[in-house]
């Protein structure tokens, strides 16, 4: 009997150990890039201002057309990771993962893309299966070493009818080129994207506008426009922060200052054009941490935008996202924005 119980018990032993190492493993297995998406803890460069404090600098509508530096705009409860009791709350129910698919038809069917640089692929298939592959293939993650054009994701292409009438839900922006009458005179596109953690889309440019976090968490890197960043194409986003973001330098304090200070210097001129006549206006003073017109050598503007919180992305400003949630729903609305 006592040797029965000695093996016994060296066999719970053995089992409690494989178990302790298979857990290990596991977690060896999400630590082994050099950027993890699933961190808490990601740093934030990038001016955050609340919807009060937004309409006290610059009025009812909120950011000014053409404004020059990203900002991030949060909630006045600061909620980080919750809907609740932001201007799309409603919107952010609608599109639960289990409710989404109950706003289409049983049968519709999404277009992806793929995650390089150009979009250069596309594939349609049922949104149901879209919604089990992010959250099932590769165990819901995309990976740094995943080519972008074999890494579909579902963010640009809900132009359709249905995607129109379901778009109407939400609440744009506040914004001097976000009213109802640029909607209805086609003058703001909407466009709804779901990633998993890791996806996302390799540097890219184009015009100015909003996007807002509905779920889960996104990163934002930007460069300002002659600050062009070296990247591969070829892949998704995740793979320039894991090969690339690493090797560049951090701000330093007087980085941080000179950010600070150009959000100050551009709201002092905005107030004084708002009073002066058209004719006497000064242009915005444009800006770049590194004046040379080659590739930045130094980490770009940066932010997590949590659930109920939106970043403005200025005009032509080079900029790519990591999604670092299983379900991460976002809307962004792209601007057609004139000099106030």
């Amino acid at each position: 009997m006592p040797l029965l119980w000695l093996l016994l018990t060296l066999l719970r032993i053995v089992a409690a150990a494989t178990t302790v190492d298979s857990a290990t493993d596991e977690c060896d297995a999400k630590q082994q890039w050099n950027w993890d998406p699933y961190s808490h803890h990601h740093p934030c460069n990038i001016k955050r201002i609340t919807q009060t404090e937004l309409k006290r600098r610059f009025g009812a509508l909120g950011v000014p057309n053409l404004y020059p530096y990203p900002l991030v705009i949060v909630p006045d409860n600061n909620v980080g990771s919750s809907n609740k009791g932001t201007h799309n709350d409603h919107f952010a129910n609608l599109t639960k993962q289990e409710h989404l698919p109950l706003n289409f038809p049983p049968d519709f069917h999404v277009t992806l893309t793929g995650s390089d640089s150009l979009s250069s692929h596309r594939r349609t298939i049922p949104l149901k299966q879209y919604l089990y592959e992010i959250m099932n293939n590769n165990e819901g993650e995309t990976r740094p070493d995943q080519l972008g054009n074999q890494t579909w994701y579902l963010f640009g292409e809900t132009h359709s009818g249905e995607w129109a009438n379901f778009l109407r839900q939400y609440n744009l922006p506040s914004c001097h080129s976000c009213t109802e009458l640029h909607y209805q005179q086609s003058l703001i596109a909407l466009s709804f994207g779901i990633g998993n953690v890791g996806s996302g889309v390799q540097w890219h440019l184009h015009g100015p506008g909003f996007s807002e976090t509905i779920h889960g968490r996104k990163h934002w890197v930007l460069y300002p426009p002659e600050n062009r960043p070296n990247y591969n194409l070829d892949y998704a986003s995740r793979h320039w922060m894991e090969y690339t973001y690493q090797s560049l330098k951090n701000w330093t304090t007087d980085d941080f200052e000179r950010e600070h200070q150009n959000h100050e210097q551009f709201l002092k001129q905005w107030r004084r054009r708002s009073l002066a006549s058209s004719s006497d206006r000064t242009q915005a003073v444009s800006y770049s941490m590194d004046e040379s017109k080659g590739p930045s050598k130094k980490k770009p503007w940066e932010c997590t935008i949590n659930a109920g919180e939106m970043l403005y992305f200025p005009d032509q400003w080079h900029h790519a996202t990591i999604n670092l949630s299983p379900y991460t729903v976002f809307v962004s609305s792209f601007t057609s924005e004139h000099e106030d």
